[in-house]
């Protein structure tokens, strides 16, 4: 039986997992905004760390009012709103208006507040994008303009010191929720609309600012919402969050629900909003049963209008998360023969599209072969050996670790023993450093010496094992030798898998960690996943040998 002692073992070891959003796989409002945004001269930098300082999210119209005051109008919200303030009856005229004229007449008589006129605005703003109103038909009004005084009073000279409003140098009528504040911002957030929400998120993307603040506020409010939200809006959504590594389980709900009541009714012939919302979920590895079923049937029923990098999205997402849809035959059937090497253009994306393929179990030796050969790893490496991506090499031992492992009969191409692609090592994260060095201290009081207990060892298939032993069916521990590999001990590779290691929604391992449970069971190990739901880095050490020692001796029971 196992002995508790105390003995530090600092060493690290880990799986590595990578996925890369291609600049085909943009999201659409990115091709929406890239041409009219002001340039980085107009922006004002805060530190992404500091959530208190300035931040301002800005929605884009894409029209330009002959009036600078309007102009200013949209970015000038600097002087502090008491949003505490009541005001029902205002309120209520506002949100029942139906024409120019009945939102126009909110700023006749006094007492017109900074956040009246922002919703005014902020409204007739969207009626004319939408083509509902004509700019032109308002902008000279004296009503209008007096709310834009409102809403540009004093913000010239507030911003002096820093720099003059975007908007009125861009001359683009924008909506800008640009307050002094994120605590500011996030109490006007609901007082735009559901559009308005998507827009804000979709430009804090584009200028990569995570102000967690805001986007906690953004995601409340549009997950409150009952307002279903469109393909276009919930693809915008995902990609602002992959993006933004910005993760609400709660609105990844929402959309996903949205998108499973839409993409059957959406008419469409084109497959490029799907396509983003693919790419975006397998980066957010966002593992949601209904809707991988529901884009698996789209794209198997419109595959005739599908671009080959939406095919390819599919299949890269499917892999990451490991799931089979309910169509996977039929879906299979009809992409496969698809999936070329000229359909990809360039060897690395290729090299994805093959290494997906294995990952789920849908590789043929044609697929691997092709890969493994050094015709096509020469194509990868166009300006020398240093010139292979880490990921790519890590994909490239993985494959070969399936030929050596998981094809049956196999006798293509493999990667040479002597190749300087073998000693290839993963880099970890300091949370994925930390959860596998805990492991290991914890089983160094279980398991005392070096000789009964290996650790970090590189697999040479693209992942290491971050501990192995021999114990016997007593559960006690082997010296790690050859003559002891025998029927009566029991080979263990344990695993641990901190957050990025697993998927959000399901929780589960990903399609790489999945992946290498499977080569290890090939070479005869049992494998002990440590997941970061169960095992506390930081809990005391009494709870962690514990724990370990009820799971090592449930797997040589079982």
């Amino acid at each position: 039986m196992f002995k508790l002692i105390r003995q530090a073992n600092p060493q690290k070891c880990g799986l590595f997992t990578s996925l890369t959003r291609y600049s085909n796989f943009s999201s659409s409002t990115s091709a929406e905004l890239k041409n009219i945004l002001p340039s980085q001269n107009d922006i004002v930098e805060s530190d992404g760390a500091s959530e208190g300082k300035l931040q301002k999210s800005k929605v884009i119209y894409n029209f330009k009012p002959q009036n600078s005051l309007v102009a200013a109008a949209f970015a000038s919200l600097n002087e502090n709103h008491n949003s505490d303030i009541k005001t029902p009856y205002t309120d209520k005229k506002i949100d029942s208006a139906k024409t120019t004229e009945e939102l126009l007449s909110v700023s006749e008589g006094s007492g017109v507040s900074r956040r009246h006129a922002l919703k005014v605005v902020s409204i007739l703003a969207d009626w004319a994008m939408s083509g509902k109103v004509n700019l032109k038909d308002f902008e000279a009004d004296p009503r209008f303009i007096r709310l834009c005084r409102i809403l540009t009073k004093g913000s010239f000279n507030n911003q002096k010191s820093l720099k003059p409003p975007v908007a009125a140098q861009s001359e683009d009528l924008s909506t800008i929720l640009g307050v002094t504040a994120d605590d500011e911002a996030a109490k006007l957030v609901e007082c735009i609309t559901l559009p308005q929400m998507v827009k804000v998120m979709s430009t804090l993307a584009m200028k990569k600012r995570r102000s967690m603040l805001l986007l906690r506020s953004l995601a409340y409010n549009i997950t409150a919402n009952s307002t279903q939200l469109d393909l276009k809006q919930s693809g915008d959504l995902l990609y602002s969050m992959s993006s933004l590594n910005f993760i609400d389980e709660n609105l990844l709900a929402k959309v996903a629900n949205d998108i499973c009541q839409e993409i059957d009714k959406a008419v469409t012939t084109k497959s490029s909003v799907v396509g983003s919302i693919l790419t975006s979920v397998g980066l957010l590895k966002y593992k949601d049963p209904a809707l991988l079923d529901a884009l698996s049937e789209w794209i198997t029923e419109n595959c005739s209008i599908c671009r080959a990098q939406d095919i390819f999205s599919l299949l890269m997402t499917l892999a990451i998360l490991q799931y089979t849809p309910q169509n996977a035959e039929k879906l299979y059937e009809v992409i496969l023969p698809l999936l070329t090497p000229s359909e990809a253009g360039k060897a690395l994306q290729w090299l994805e599209v093959v290494w997906s393929l294995v990952l789920l179990g849908r590789a043929s030796e044609e697929h691997v072969s092709g890969v493994l050969n050094n015709t096509f790893i020469d194509k990868l490496m166009l300006t020398g050996p240093d010139s292979l991506p880490l990921s790519a090499k890590l994909k490239l031992l993985n494959i070969d670790g399936a030929a050596e492992h998981l094809l049956k009969g196999y006798s293509g191409a493999r990667i040479p023993a002597d190749s300087p692609i073998k000693d290839t090592e993963v880099v970890r994260t300091k949370d994925k450093q930390a959860m596998a060095n805990s492991v290991v201290d914890a089983l160094s009081h279980l398991i005392q010496s070096e000789l009964l207990l290996r650790t970090k060892i590189n697999t040479k298939y693209g992942f290491y094992i971050d501990a192995e032993c021999l114990l016997d069916k007593k559960c006690s521990p082997l010296p790690l030798t050859d003559s002891n590999s025998g029927k009566e001990a029991v080979k263990i590779a344990i695993i641990a898998y901190d957050y990025h290691d697993m998927t959000r929604g399901r929780v589960a391992p990903t399609g790489l960690n999945a992946f290498a449970s499977e080569i290890l069971k090939a070479q005869g190990y049992r494998i002990l996943s440590v997941p970061y739901t169960e095992f506390k880095p930081l809990d005391k050490l009494i709870h962690r040998v514990k724990y370990l020692e009820t799971k090592l001796k449930e797997l040589i029971k079982s």
